[in-house]
């Protein structure tokens, strides 16, 4: 039956968005606060965790080999311990040696993991500056890195995600979308506009070169932006600043008492207002609070541009036969934006809708059901 199949593979994909997270811990202070915040992402979304320690390459004299990596592993069962009493299942514990970044991209690579959680401070120092080892993490992996900022393990109540127009702002906004949903917390989705230089300013019509102007056009683009995300369920803001990206946003986390900034890494030269790229790694530098880095592989894959479209279109359709009495039509809409996305949320209400119009309440419970589900786990 084509209901149990799409459910049965909504369950699936969802269960597969983030299978392994690989917790990187240095064994000094700021390991509490990493294992805490692993174990809230792997309760949330039904993961398992991987923990890895890497042995540094310089060492000191007095170091045994075997002595003193039993000692390590010890430390590390410990941790697993803990971990796994509070109903969380470790799939792995690694000691490897040699450079300590170096070692955790390999390995989030070789097991597949989908996201790296590490301290964002360098052991010995009580800031929360971002150490060198979680800097080059950030700099080399291609998986997404949580940057732990001390003390951590809350889950988030406030969530920055600073956006233009660049690829990796669109996939850093979805999942700030779904955190928020999942944490129910306050999602405030950020723009910076940089002023033009005055050479090219004075080309602009006179109108053009308001700030009233500049404004309206900045608040068409981020809502036109935050209108292709289902936002069902999250409390979003928009906030528009002028100046220097970096700056304004750390403004931005100070102001809103934010605990968790949503980026992405990559940007082009060419985007206007790029606010990923170098300013992510200024904001970075400094550490406000966690911070959630979006590179080329997300935790929760956003959808092609064109699959979305399409499944949009399709909802678009299915709404209108819905409403003009077209009940079974709708129902053919629906289904086919489930097997285009099987955990589109929207789409499962669609056909617990056309069932009820129907008079098939079984069934309409039933697609109910999955779009709670999807929305209490991914959306």
């Amino acid at each position: 039956m084509l209901l149990s199949r799409l459910s049965e593979r909504g369950i699936k994909t969802m269960m597969q968005q983030l299978k392994k997270i690989l917790v990187a811990v240095d064994l000094e202070a700021a390991t509490e606060s990493v294992a805490a915040t692993a174990v809230l992402l792997a309760r949330s979304f039904d993961s398992s965790l991987l923990l890895l320690h890497a042995v540094p390459e310089a060492l000191p004299d007095t170091w045994s080999d075997e002595v003193d990596r039993e000692s390590l592993l010890g430390r590390l069962e410990e941790i697993k311990r803990g971990v796994e009493e509070q109903g969380v299942s470790v799939h792995e514990v690694a000691l490897l040696n040699g450079k300590a970044s170096y070692r955790i991209c390999q390995y989030a690579e070789q097991k597949s993991a989908n996201l790296i959680v590490i301290g964002a401070s360098q052991s010995g120092r009580t800031d929360v500056r971002l150490g060198v080892t979680a800097e080059r993490v950030l700099r080399n992996s291609v998986k997404p890195v949580w940057l732990v900022a001390q003390p951590d393990g809350l889950a988030p109540t406030s969530i920055l995600c600073p956006v233009d127009r660049s690829p990796a702002a669109r996939r850093a906004l979805e999942n700030a979308i779904r955190l928020a949903r999942q944490f129910d917390a306050r999602l405030t989705v950020l723009t910076v506009s940089e002023a033009m230089p005055e050479v090219y300013a004075q080309m602009l019509r006179p109108d053009d070169r308001s700030p009233s102007h500049e404004t309206r056009r900045l608040d068409s683009e981020l809502s036109a932006l935050v209108r292709e995300f289902d936002v069902a369920g999250v409390e979003v803001h928009k906030r528009i600043r002028e100046g220097s990206p970096h700056a304004e946003i750390l403004s931005a986390v100070a102001e809103l008492k934010c605990d968790l900034i949503v980026m992405g890494t990559e940007g082009t030269s060419n985007q206007p207002r790029t606010l990923v790229g170098s300013v992510t790694k200024k904001v970075t530098r400094a550490m406000p609070c966690s911070v959630f880095t979006v590179n080329s592989e997300d935790v929760l894959p956003a959808r092609l541009s064109s699959a979305l479209a399409n499944i949009q279109e399709r909802m678009r359709e299915g709404e209108s036969l819905l409403r003009s009495g077209n009940p079974v039509e709708a129902l053919a809409e629906y289904e086919q934006c489930l097997l285009d996305e099987p955990t589109y949320a929207p789409a499962w209400e669609g056909m617990a809708a056309a069932y009820e119009s129907l008079g098939d309440l079984n069934k309409a419970d039933r697609c109910r059901g999955a779009a709670q589900t999807i929305r209490g786990t991914i959306w």
